[in-house]
């Protein structure tokens, strides 16, 4: 109970020193340094809380923009519709899906997101989106256990993101090793 209270109050100061951040800095891209700040303090304290995490209970939350937008296969309703064409890391994200058996799912927005872990209830979440969308969908979502990782915004927000398949493999083989 006080270990609740005092990760509460935590993520409160960081999501608070976020706003007032944002509010007063003209700079909005991904280096907002309270964000970085705020998703690192929060990983770490995921990886501390994750000793008691069933690898069978581990889920990938990823957002809609990773797929190629041009692709006609629309992922957001099943990652099955992929045919693994090479032009996004959908294919490949899909096969490491498959190989651990691992709940996914990709969200259009945060209202599905939070759906998806509200119904899936997982013990321990790894997240990816954008700055604003991450850091509101890890508040949001305590005390679930989310780890976030920022995608890629490469060719701008919102389309043809990208993520570091192997920095989700790294943090699904820490937390699958316990």
């Amino acid at each position: 109970m006080v270990k609740n209270l005092l990760f509460k109050t935590a993520y409160t100061f960081y999501y608070f020193a976020y706003i007032v951040a944002k509010k007063f800095n003209k700079n909005r891209c991904e280096n907002n340094c309270v964000s970085k700040g705020f998703i690192k303090f929060n990983n770490r304290l995921a990886i501390k809380r994750s000793k008691k995490v069933k690898i069978e209970k581990i889920a990938l939350l990823l957002p809609h923009c990773i797929q190629n937008y041009s692709c006609p296969y629309k992922i957001t309703s099943d990652i099955g519709n992929c045919r693994e064409c090479g032009l996004c890391k959908i294919g490949e994200i899909s096969k490491f899906v498959k190989e651990r058996n691992a709940i996914v799912k990709i969200a259009t927005g945060g209202t599905l997101a939070r759906l998806f872990l509200k119904n899936e209830k997982p013990d321990f979440v790894v997240a990816v989106a954008c700055e604003r969308d991450l850091v509101a969908g890890i508040y949001d979502s305590f005390p679930m256990i989310v780890y976030g990782i920022f995608n890629k915004l490469d060719n701008g927000p919102c389309m043809n993101t990208d993520v570091s398949l192997e920095e989700i493999k790294k943090i699904f083989d820490l937390v699958g090793k316990k």
